[in-house]
């Protein structure tokens, strides 16, 4: 075992300078393509962060970290593995230049809850525009683009868009709909190798790709089972022997074995059972008595398959029968339509289901040149999916610093939010459940937790602050509080509803700042042009807010990340015209300065959801590398020390 020493400088250095040169070049729709040699000689060219990044040889233990919470997040948000690289690089980078230590390690957690949240809730906000609930590639197409080829992304955003439509087809459904996919994405979805992308296509039910065991032809409505043992009657229960005295004997209990399941087959029949879905092998005399009563048979089924016909259909798997013959058929699925599929030389069987809940299940053939490509392929669509789910979740300030917010401004006594009784009162009875943002933002699946939220459409409460000096909050379902300095969309869509408080001062602390917005920091929905408007507009509002605060390490640290932010459209316009993000950058800041509209692309749409929480999940990161002190390397397994040893063994 070896034990090496490391400063916070020589943590990060070089393996953050390193992933973030190896995935850049792969950044953005006009990033180029890896090219991936896999152990079996195939090679594989590829623009999936993730991919490049589990490609990767990586030594440093620091390079190891990064690259395992770049793909959590990824994992979380369907979104961001490059751009966390990248990200992170630049913030490390940034620190080291500040001279990082641990007042700026400290300073990270209070610019997340004095700047950043500050930053997202009043300047932020008054850009974001509604995702578009019939465009869906319009979020699709930019999000492709970073992984797939020109020709490839227009098609699958047509494809993926069009399943999301048609087993979601009211816009209530459809956040359901898309956990569904998202999850069930490898049952939903039948890879044919060796046909061009253009014969992909969207088929009403699912497909299961194995052949029939036993088909029988069946028209109109008919009913399914579902089971998970053998139908053929054991001879005796487990754990009891069974003794044979003679071949007269054996033959017997065969007959019976055989009259018991030709009896089943009749129970099915009788109960318009005529498909039999089973993931468990089948004896053959089950099968021969299934085709004698027209009971198509399909057996050997996954469990996740199983889970899913289960979760469309809300029907359970039948237990097994036991001596009860004569047991009523109850737990049955509705089926449309059961016929045999042919993709290339594979038989497959479609199958059309009637769901009892919202989302109608449809199934996507994928179709490409090899295996490899509709690999590819599969996993951008499934992340996709779980990328569109986060446009429906809602960016909500995190309780931990709102407490760690209040309890210093109490001590210090600056910047404190002045609430009446009769106020504090509307916020706690004005509320309603929302989904809320995981504290964890490194986990492979974010979880969601209940949380409170201002309603502003049931209230109408004006109160009077003591003071003179006063400035209006308006809350709006879609906007921000507004100040006496700061109007949202010009008052457009601003409600009645009120309040006054202390007004912000320059000279002050930014400590008190988690009382001065509701809970809400982000609401559901929200959406910016791709090419880097979420960067740059966090970045000036960053270096705004930061202005405000006096502690000087917040402004360092705010300065550094807002620097950091520009990173991202610097590498996304390496490959454009010369001077192009120059020019952009210019266009929008002085867009901003004179308060007037932002120059607008129309290369789509991207989620604020996911690139919010790469910020904060980046964050979370860099406090963890910079407390880091010490890396011990252990060459070999520790042997296990026993009492009886004595220390010359060692």
């Amino acid at each position: 075992m070896c034990r090496t020493s490391a400063s916070l400088g020589s943590v990060h250095r070089s393996p953050a300078a390193a992933l973030a040169g190896a995935v850049r070049g792969a950044l953005g729709p006009r990033g180029g393509r890896a090219l991936l040699l896999r152990p079996s000689g195939e090679a594989m060219p590829t623009r999936d962060g993730r991919r490049l990044l589990e490609a990767l040889s990586l030594e440093p233990p620091a390079a190891r970290v990064m690259a395992a919470r770049a793909c959590s997040h990824r994992a979380a948000t369907g979104d961001g593995a490059k751009s966390f690289v990248v990200l992170l690089a630049a913030v490390l980078g940034g620190l080291r230049a500040a001279g990082g230590g641990a007042g700026l390690r400290r300073a990270l957690r209070d610019f997340e809850a004095q700047v950043l949240e500050r930053a997202a809730a009043r300047g932020l906000r008054r850009h974001l525009r509604p995702a578009p609930p019939e465009q869906l590639e319009a979020l699709l197409e930019p999000y492709l683009a970073g992984r797939l080829g020109p020709g490839e992304r227009q098609r699958l955003a047509r494809l993926c868009a069009e399943l999301c439509r048609r087993c979601a087809p009211s816009a209530a459904a459809r956040p359901q709909a898309l956990r569904l996919l998202g999850r069930r994405f490898p049952e939903l979805h039948a890879a044919v190798p060796g046909l061009p992308l253009a014969s992909s296509r969207v088929l009403p039910g699912i497909v299961l790709r194995r052949d029939f065991a036993a088909y029988c032809p069946a028209d109109g409505e008919l009913r399914a089972l579902l089971v998970t043992e053998p139908l053929r009657p054991a001879l005796t229960a487990p754990g009891v022997e069974f003794v044979v005295d003679s071949e007269g004997q054996y033959q017997a209990s065969l007959r019976w074995v055989t009259r018991r399941t030709e009896a089943l087959m009749k129970r099915l029949q009788s109960n318009n059972v005529k498909l039999l879905l089973s993931s468990a092998k089948q004896e053959e005399v089950v099968i021969y008595y299934a085709k004698l009563y027209g009971v198509s048979v399909v057996e050997c089924l996954s469990s996740e398959e199983m889970a899913l016909i289960s979760e469309i259909t809300g029907v359970s798997p039948y237990a097994s029968f036991g001596d009860n013959m004569d047991r009523e058929i109850t737990e049955t699925a509705a089926v449309t339509f059961c016929l045999p599929l042919l993709l290339i030389s594979k038989r497959c069987v479609h199958i059309g289901f009637s769901s009892v809940c919202a989302f109608q299940p449809h199934c996507l053939i994928l179709c490409g040149p090899v295996d490899g490509v509709n690999e590819q392929h599969a996993a951008a669509l499934q992340e996709a999916f779980t990328m569109l789910q986060q446009v429906f979740k809602t960016v909500d300030q995190r309780e931990e610093w709102k407490a760690e917010g209040e309890s210093q401004s109490e001590a210090s006594d600056v910047c404190t939010w002045h609430f009446s009784a009769a106020q504090k009162q509307l916020v706690t009875e004005n509320t309603c459940n929302s989904n809320q943002v995981s504290e964890c933002q490194l986990k492979a699946l974010s979880d969601e937790t209940e949380t409170k939220i201002l309603d502003p459409h049931k209230s109408d409460l004006l109160v009077n602050n003591q003071k003179n000096h006063s400035t209006a909050v308006l809350v709006a379902h879609n906007t921000d509080i507004v100040t006496v300095c700061e109007c949202l969309h010009g008052g457009k869509g601003l409600e009645k509803t009120c309040c006054h408080i202390v007004p912000f001062k320059e000279e002050e602390s930014c400590v008190g700042i988690a009382q001065d917005y509701s809970n809400s920091l982000i609401e559901a929905g929200p959406v910016l042009p791709v090419g880097g408007y979420f960067e740059i507009l966090l970045h000036y509002y960053i270096q705004d807010y930061a202005k405000q605060c006096q502690q000087s390490e917040v402004t360092v640290v705010s300065n550094v990340v807002a620097d950091a932010l520009l990173s991202i459209p610097k590498a996304l316009y390496r490959r454009a015209e010369r001077d192009g993000f120059t020019k952009f950058y210019l266009e929008a800041i002085n867009s901003l300065r004179k308060n007037q509209p932002l120059p607008v692309n129309n290369e789509g749409l991207e989620s604020v959801y996911c690139k919010y929480q790469l910020v904060i999940s980046v964050l979370h990161c860099v406090t963890e590398l910079l407390s880091v002190d010490l890396i011990i390397g252990i060459r070999r397994p520790l042997q296990r020390i026993e009492d009886c040893d004595s220390e010359n063994d060692f």
